[in-house]
């Protein structure tokens, strides 16, 4: 209370203060705007289109103190623009203003914008840059977290949500922050519920980032995202010309395990939008368009741990296949893995983690393609998008190998007896590929739709894509 004090006096002495001028206020609105905020803003919409809504809310200092900041303006910024033509909204909370800090005004504010974005069908960018809770207003500014905390949770799966933390993301401000679709992450900026200082855990919400770069790369990271994504859920697949040759075909290339190549190199002119690259490397979630088509891609990598799933991927994995099932966007998924990772800290989370991958798939209604690209045994055949749960179809190259063991696994624990000096080991893995764990094998079940070979990947996927883009859009009869 250092520099409030109470003042009675009004209740006894009437006394009429001279508003603002119209002039005054846009003065004081260009004075007190942060400078990084107007660059932060400047970057993610198109030239000129930003227009603030509620540029002239104060901070709602209660009337019964006296501070000299009484006509402080409140530290969140909200108003709508253009990004690559599309309308999109944001809120952007400006350190320069008393540290950004939240209370009712700044929640009202932010409550409001996300009734406009909801009505008008349109995405939600949160920039978080606040010191945390105006710790005078008592109740009322922890209350404010929840009535934002709503808001997001009530737009959850109707619009898209980025959330870019830009500065200080703090306590309840990151559980908020986690709640939106996608999480950007400036180089130094903080996003933590404790300080590391007291848990020892550096970057401990890491698996919740999608992408980590400077204030350029950033912005043009949620502008790629928002171009990319529909406006809203009842948009559905957004199917557009192909600036690619559908029937391309890719020549027998070998991709050396890694998924980011072939996706690369099978893609509609190779272009691609990873999220989470820093999270459970060995598998990789990806927008990108085949045909025209814009979808997701989930894809394990053989290079990397043989392609094995974390508890990690398969939330990773989860949360990526159920984002694009409540938009509508279709899902490539990409299997060349051994199963599951086999080590007491992924089994502590694993029974969890590999429901929630199950439920993803098993629950969507979106187009769902799937290519066996190598291997896929165990788990990783059935909870990396099988027919079994609800893939509507599924490719195995001619190559591979899908089983319940691996060839050496299997040789083990069914053929060891026939192992002899004559019959070497390796020759009865050969053949346990050849036969029990062939795409042949797997294909005469009816799990598996056709054959084929790399050099048609892309074509196929192309044109299963194709297909299915009406998936949902019943006729009526």
């Amino acid at each position: 209370m250092a520099n409030r004090e109470f003042n009675l006096d009004k209740f006894t002495t009437p006394e009429i203060s001279a508003l603002q001028t119209a002039e005054e206020l846009r003065e004081q609105l260009e004075a007190t705007q942060g400078a990084e905020i107007r660059t932060q803003l400047a970057q993610i919409f198109d030239e000129s289109t930003f227009v603030e809504i509620g540029a002239y809310v104060k901070r709602s200092f209660s009337d019964y103190v006296k501070t000299e900041k009484m006509d402080e303006l409140e530290g969140v910024i909200c108003g709508y623009g253009a990004i690559d033509g599309k309308l999109a909204f944001v809120f952007a909370e400006d350190a320069a203003r008393l540290g950004g800090a939240i209370d009712d005004r700044h929640a009202k504010k932010i409550t409001d914008l996300y009734q406009l974005a909801v009505k008008n069908g349109a995405p939600v960018i949160g920039i978080f840059n606040s010191t945390g809770a105006d710790i005078f207003c008592g109740a009322s500014s922890l209350a404010a977290y929840g009535k934002i905390i709503k808001a997001v949770n009530d737009a959850s799966g109707v619009i898209p949500q980025i959330a870019y933390v830009a500065g200080k993301c703090l306590g309840t401000a990151a559980t908020i922050a986690a709640m939106f679709d996608f999480v950007i992450k400036a180089d130094g900026a903080d996003f933590y519920v404790t300080a590391p200082s007291l848990t020892g855990a550096e970057n401990a919400q890491a698996d919740k980032i999608s992408y980590v770069g400077d204030g350029a790369q950033c912005a043009g990271f949620i502008r790629s995202l928002v171009a990319f994504l529909p406006e809203n859920a009842a948009v559905g697949a957004d199917v557009g010309e192909c600036a690619d040759n559908l029937n391309r075909m890719v020549g027998d290339l070998d991709f050396g395990g890694d998924a980011l190549s072939m996706i690369a190199t099978i893609a509609d002119n190779g272009v691609y939008y990873e999220i989470g690259k820093d999270t459970a490397p060995a598998l990789s979630t990806v927008f990108t368009t085949f045909g025209g088509v814009k979808c997701g891609v989930v894809a394990t990598s053989f290079a990397k741990n043989e392609g094995r799933l974390t508890a990690a991927a398969a939330k990773k994995a989860a949360d990526f296949v159920s984002f694009c099932d409540l938009f509508s966007i279709p899902v490539v998924t990409l299997v060349d893995s051994l199963g599951l990772a086999t080590d007491a800290e992924n089994e502590k989370a694993f029974a969890d983690a590999l429901a929630r991958l199950a439920v993803a798939y098993a629950s969507s209604e979106n187009a769902k393609v799937t290519v066996i690209a190598g291997h896929a045994i165990g788990a990783s055949f059935v909870l990396l998008g099988s027919k079994a749960l609800g893939a509507d179809i599924v490719y195995a190259t001619d190559d591979s190998e899908i089983g319940a063991l691996a060839a050496d696994s299997g040789v083990a624990f069914a053929w060891n007896r026939y192992v002899t000096e004559e019959t070497k080991r390796e020759t009865l893995a050969e053949a346990w590929k050849a036969s029990v764990a062939s795409p042949v094998a797997a294909a005469a079940t009816g799990e598996i739709d056709d054959i084929i070979s790399v050099n048609e990947l892309r074509a196929r996927i192309c044109s299963s894509l194709l297909m299915l883009s009406a998936k949902g859009k019943h006729l009526a009869l």
